[in-house]
């Protein structure tokens, strides 16, 4: 490759950087602006909010503990055994709407 072909490439791809639109949203009606401002945002120092994912399984492992010790110990919490809790749970739901 010559010194000529050289430059044309990178004449080219300093073109396609310039008009190139990967970085930024597309033309979109304005209420899904931001919706699209998101998807496109790169990680440039701004703070997103964490998701409470973690938060919600720890809740829950705490919730099982509990059960599991109230089953084992066979306490009650509020007048309510962890066989009420099962039988609660089992419920067939499905044929409610018939009664209401």
């Amino acid at each position: 490759m010559n010194d000529s072909e050289k430059r044309r490439k990178q004449l080219l791809n300093q073109t396609k950087n310039l008009y190139s639109d990967y970085r930024t949203p597309p033309a979109v009606h304005p209420r899904y602006a931001n919706t699209y401002a998101s998807l496109y945002r790169e990680a440039d120092g701004e703070d997103e909010v964490p998701g409470t994912l973690g938060l919600r399984i720890l809740l829950c492992v705490l919730l099982f503990a509990a059960f599991v010790t109230l089953d084992y110990q066979g306490e009650k919490i509020a007048d309510v055994s962890s066989s009420q809790i099962v039988d609660v749970i089992e419920t067939d739901y499905a044929g409610i709407d018939s009664v209401l």
